[in-house]
């Protein structure tokens, strides 16, 4: 009687032992498993920043051959046209099967907001009254000038109700600043970027926008008596032939008499701000480098430089 008391026993620890063993190794298998995991993700993650690295290494690569680009042009041409060149490069290293996308832009076709302010704290009428055609010309309220001459002048004395509110007082460091501005909604931000710049030309003449490169509402900004007509005919003339020298302008239909010797001081033909993005991507990974870079009579100087 008593041998049979003590079986239920021992089929209990059995059954136990059994539930404790399938247990340990469902823990095993679950660390293994977690173990394998972060392996394979340590791994990826490691190849996916050394591709990073090597796209870095081709990304600038892109950077130094477009400032050689650039440079070149600059030897040899007295003009630049046109104002925004795309180049894909094939083959730049041994080994690398991605692709390499450049894009240089002339900044310099652009309306220079810094130039609303003279170094000395005075309005500069001719850039201010540009920026406010081009604010007419774009549908936005043309008060918005104000708002950035507020900005970046060094008084606190507001153009228009509430415009020094915030106010840097300096210059604009880059367009993106202008968010920073309480007029300007990033829907205005939107329309008026592509035309407008924070890097004026080299000389000290900030104001300057070359003629070669600037689209047609940078162009009708110049003077009131500017049509569109009349910004079309520039751009279709420089298609068959850049404009090499100022004057070159006044060969325009409608620009002979006054109003193109009024432009005389307001125009160049050559950049000196070039805006590169040099975007290297292989195997879905991309790395992207953008930069603007000053080029005058041999020397450079690199304003701007992001990498994403």
């Amino acid at each position: 009687m008593a041998e049979n008391r003590e079986k239920p026993v021992i089929r209990s620890e059995k059954g136990m032992v059994l539930v404790l063993t399938l247990m340990i190794l469902v823990i095993i298998t679950a660390l293994v498993v977690e173990f394998c995991y972060d392996v394979y993700t340590t791994t990826s993650s490691l190849y996916n920043w050394k591709d990073a690295q090597n796209l870095s290494s081709i990304a600038r690569s892109g950077i130094t051959l477009s400032v050689k680009t650039i440079n070149d042009a600059q030897n040899v041409y007295s003009y630049t046209y046109p104002g925004k060149v795309e180049i894909p490069v094939n083959n730049i290293v041994d080994g690398f099967n991605g692709t390499l996308t450049i894009t240089i832009e002339d900044e310099n076709s652009r309306l220079n907001l810094n130039s609303l302010i003279y170094p000395n704290g005075t309005l500069n009428s001719d850039a201010y009254f540009a920026f406010r055609r081009l604010l007419k010309y774009l549908s936005v309220d043309e008060e918005i000038a104000d708002w950035v001459a507020d900005w970046i002048d060094k008084d606190s004395e507001p153009r228009v109700n509430g415009s020094e509110e915030g106010a840097k007082n300096a210059p604009l460091d880059s367009t993106d600043e202008l968010l920073l501005i309480k007029k300007i909604t990033p829907q205005i931000f939107e329309i008026i970027s592509p035309y407008v710049t924070v890097y004026g030309v080299n000389n000290g003449q900030a104001h300057l926008i070359n003629i070669n490169t600037a689209s047609i509402p940078v162009i009708m900004s110049l003077d009131d008596r500017i049509t569109e007509d009349l910004a079309r005919r520039v751009v279709q003339y420089r298609e068959l032939e850049p404009f090499k020298q100022i004057s070159d302008l006044m060969k325009v239909a409608g620009f002979e008499g006054s109003l193109g010797q009024s432009l005389m001081n307001r125009i160049i033909v050559k950049a000196s701000n070039f805006h590169i993005h040099s975007i290297a991507e292989q195997d879905k990974i991309k790395r992207i480098i953008e930069c603007i870079i000053s080029i005058n009579g041999g020397s450079q100087i690199m304003r701007f430089w992001k990498e994403t």
